[in-house]
């Protein structure tokens, strides 16, 4: 068995309330990345900040969006986010208040209205990638990791196996696909734990008005006995 975490640490499910938070999580973990950088060069980080809480309000409010926080037990801050989607006929309970304010579901249907001056073209070069790949290789009854991010001073010491463990024992007691589309720096995170690359695919998003390339590897790891 994988060691565990070398700091005391807890994984949870957020509330609506943590989404500001978690988005700075996010932010953190994938500071030169050349889609961060191509899409919101320029832009107010606050103003990016107030628009990705925005959006990410849209993920809390779906049934099988599970979206979980990992939290420095000793400190008390919030150190890693994850977010699975979890199909229903795997009966996993979302442990957490589900319900978004009114001010928050106004919000949820205008989303737009926050947006920063963004590049539009590399913003939508990713989803259309994202949906074109899982058109291809995703299956109904799969579970999607859709995001894992550790703040840079966590990262290395357990944290992101930690989340993967908790999918991999739903999926694996659920005799379930995971898929998931990684940066190349995670690949080898995710092949050690059992994942393969399906295919690889290459961004450039200078196609688009942006700076760079990008290559993300789709991956799935397929169900293993319990208990063996």
């Amino acid at each position: 068995m994988a060691p565990g975490p070398s700091v005391p640490f807890e994984i949870k499910y957020a509330n609506a309330s943590d989404l500001g938070a978690l988005v700075s999580i996010e932010i953190r973990s994938f500071p030169s990345s050349n889609y961060m950088r191509s899409t919101y060069e320029g832009c107010d980080p606050l103003a990016v900040h107030t628009f990705k809480t925005v959006s990410s309000l849209e993920y809390f409010a779906k049934s099988e969006c599970h979206i979980l926080a990992g939290v420095d037990s000793k400190a008390g801050g919030i150190i890693a986010y994850s977010r699975w989607n979890i199909p229903a006929i795997y009966e996993v309970e979302r442990a957490v208040d589900t319900s978004l304010s009114n001010d928050a579901q106004a919000q949820m249907q205008n989303i737009w209205a926050y947006a920063p001056k963004l590049n539009k073209g590399t913003y939508t070069f990713y989803k259309e990638m994202i949906k074109r790949s899982r058109n291809i290789h995703l299956k109904e009854t799969d579970i999607v990791l859709e995001l894992l991010c550790v703040v840079p001073e966590y990262q290395r010491i357990g944290i992101g196996s930690a989340f993967l463990k908790w999918g991999i024992e739903k999926a694996d007691a659920s005799n379930a696909r995971i898929y998931l589309e990684a940066t190349m720096e995670g690949v080898p995170a995710y092949l050690k734990h059992g994942w393969k690359i399906v295919e690889e695919i290459q961004l450039d998003y200078t196609e688009r008005g942006g700076e760079g390339s990008q290559k993300f590897a789709l991956m799935i790891r397929e169900p293993q006995e319990t208990g063996a």
